[in-house]
């Protein structure tokens, strides 16, 4: 038997009452997955439009990589060498 005749038969042994708050709880479902999707889709577009930003930036352009870590390793001791 397949699931949706499963769910059909169980739902109508249940009191009207019960089978109203079920399809309730089915359109809320649905509405939550649709919100969802689109929530997913708005939040993809504007991380998107936000690294594109920052590239076009290029805010680490006049960073020399090898006096960062210099300086990085500078500033701190390191273990059992003070």
């Amino acid at each position: 038997m397949k699931l949706d005749q499963t769910i059909q038969q169980v739902l109508e042994k249940l009191p009207l009452q019960l089978q109203s708050e079920v399809l309730d709880y089915v359109l809320y479902l649905e509405q939550k997955a649709g919100k969802q999707s689109s929530t997913d889709s708005e939040r993809r577009k504007s991380l998107t439009s936000a690294l594109e930003k920052a590239a076009a930036m290029n805010p680490y352009a006049k960073v020399d990589p090898v006096a960062w870590v210099r300086e990085q390793r500078d500033e701190r001791a390191l273990p059992g060498r003070e």
